[in-house]
């Protein structure tokens, strides 16, 4: 099966595996729960993009107002739905959209969130500017993304090639200058950059809304 023009079925595909994948180091990961926490007021409204199952959203319900999931694929929110059922939480919803869906209307959220999704993007710019147009004045935009430009050059190869025959859909080889130069374009201002885990080498950033971009 070939998805470079439907990535939305790779993901369908390793559903039920990535699943069941452990986290890599449960410690650092609650780490970051407790600092997004220290981030996050009572009454935030969050969204947060390529939610997969859900992982962030409900470990951090019950913190906040709302929080609502989105994601291309079905089949990893229909396990997010089995997870907020299990815990029984009411102010998260999940939607199998994407970023650019017209529903989202201009300074609705407080935060956004994108943890491990922005390198499947091909336009980081336009992303950036979105999430700067969805968020409230002030809002904060927080991520962690691969930062395959920064690694073996071996591996981006290859990870190019199975790219481009189409065995995993399209992967953006980001570098962190990008990414801050991305931010800087777009109207942010980055106030943190946290390395939680010597395990996991991508760091969590977080920027605020300045004003409306130059």
């Amino acid at each position: 099966m070939f998805f470079k023009k439907s990535p939305e079925k790779f993901w369908d595909l390793i559903s039920s595996k990535y699943a069941a994948s452990p986290i890599v180091d449960q410690t650092a990961y609650q780490k970051k729960i407790n600092k997004l926490k220290s981030w996050l007021p009572a009454e935030s409204v969050v969204l947060d993009i390529g939610c997969g199952t859900g992982t962030q959203c409900l470990d951090l319900a019950a913190h906040i107002k709302q929080a609502t999931g989105i994601d291309i694929s079905k089949k990893l929110l229909a396990i997010a739905e089995q997870r907020k059922a299990e815990r029984k939480l009411s102010n998260v919803e999940f939607l199998n959209t994407s970023l650019f869906d017209e529903r989202f209307q201009p300074a609705s959220f407080d935060v956004v969130m994108a943890f491990y999704v922005l390198h499947f993007f091909k336009d980081i710019d336009a992303v950036f500017n979105r999430v700067h147009a969805l968020l409230k004045p002030g809002g904060l935009f927080i991520f962690e993304t691969a930062c395959l430009g920064e690694q073996n050059k071996l591996l981006a190869g290859l990870l190019r090639l199975l790219c481009w025959i189409g065995f995993l859909p399209f992967i953006n080889m980001l570098n962190y200058r990008q990414l801050q130069q991305a931010l800087d374009k777009a109207g942010f201002s980055l106030i943190e950059k946290t390395r939680f885990s010597d395990a996991i080498p991508e760091y969590t950033l977080i920027a605020r809304k300045n004003s409306e971009p130059d």
